[in-house]
């Protein structure tokens, strides 16, 4: 698989730098099948006011320079053919991120690895963010690390939280496909409906047929775990307690290295693609994979 660094050439550290690329490595398969891509908009104030810098230079090859130079004290080698530097001229969050998407479709990307400031509140808001925006937009599967996020190597101890809905299959083998290299630990978790445990109306055949629902779903996961050979088990919550605060309690329990969460595409979404992986994102001390709906490749 190809993946898509998008990378911002002046507010990142060594090692934050480090642990994107280890883990876009680490699910591509291979460090060699990443590159890099920088948009460049009129809202970077590092390029507007770097007037020592020539304008035919300032939003082409000096953000590339800049992104090399980085890479270089990080001590990560990425093949220059495979720095992209896009010119944008836009002060929307939205254009410029469909500038990426576009760029990661032109390089057969299947993958998209972002930071996230995490802001909260009103500067939030103001601002914007460029990762919530490519959460809805995207309809590739995207690596957010957060600047909590800790990255483990190897990343082993993988927690996937899944919605058992129509598409669960499909994004369950989705998964395996990032995963199968890596020798993983798998925790598949699943927030069922309080009446998955008890009912007020236990002679209702629907809630009967829901529960056969969720155990059959649980039984083919073990069952592709087992085909698989990986370590895989199912933890189903049936309670009044949010799926983020699950999400993130087993995550910090069973000490997860890769937290995997799914997104439907489009602003309607609201599912596991709204509130629930913003709060994992936003909150996860770990990388956060979230799958987008799409074919398995």
């Amino acid at each position: 698989m190809k993946s898509l660094w998008s990378f911002e050439p002046f507010h990142q550290e060594n090692n934050s730098i480090k642990d994107m690329y280890r883990s876009l490595g680490a699910l591509s398969g291979n460090p060699t099948k990443i590159e890099i891509g920088f948009v460049v908009t009129r809202t970077e104030s590092e390029l507007n006011l770097a007037f020592d810098i020539p304008e035919n230079e300032r939003f082409s090859s000096y953000p590339k320079n800049q992104m090399k130079q980085k890479l270089k004290e990080a001590q990560v080698k990425i093949d220059d053919k495979k720095i992209h530097v896009i010119d944008y001229s836009t002060f929307s969050t939205t254009k410029s991120v469909d500038r990426l998407l576009k760029l990661a479709s032109d390089r057969g990307a299947d993958l998209i690895g972002i930071y996230t400031h995490a802001r909260k509140g009103l500067s939030r808001l103001i601002i914007g963010s460029f990762a919530e925006t490519l959460i809805h937009r995207s309809k590739k599967d995207l690596l957010i690390l957060s600047p909590k996020a800790t990255v483990k190597s190897p990343m082993k101890n993988v927690l996937f939280a899944s919605d058992f809905g129509p598409n669960s299959k499909k994004e369950f083998l989705k998964l395996f496909s990032y995963i199968k290299n890596m020798d993983p630990v798998l925790t598949v978790f699943h927030d069922a409906e309080i009446i998955y445990k008890k009912s007020l109306d236990e002679k209702n055949p629907k809630i009967h047929a829901y529960r056969k629902k969720i155990d059959q779903m649980k039984l083919w996961i073990e069952d592709q775990c087992h085909k698989a050979g990986i370590e895989g088990n199912v933890v189903i919550a049936s309670d009044f307690k949010s799926t983020s605060e699950h999400v993130l309690s087993i995550a910090k329990k069973n000490k997860i290295d890769l937290v995997v969460v799914c997104a439907k595409v489009g602003p309607t979404a609201a599912l596991m693609g709204g509130s629930v992986t913003r709060q994992v994102i936003r909150e996860s001390s770990v990388p956060v994979l979230v799958l987008k709906n799409g074919k398995t490749k």
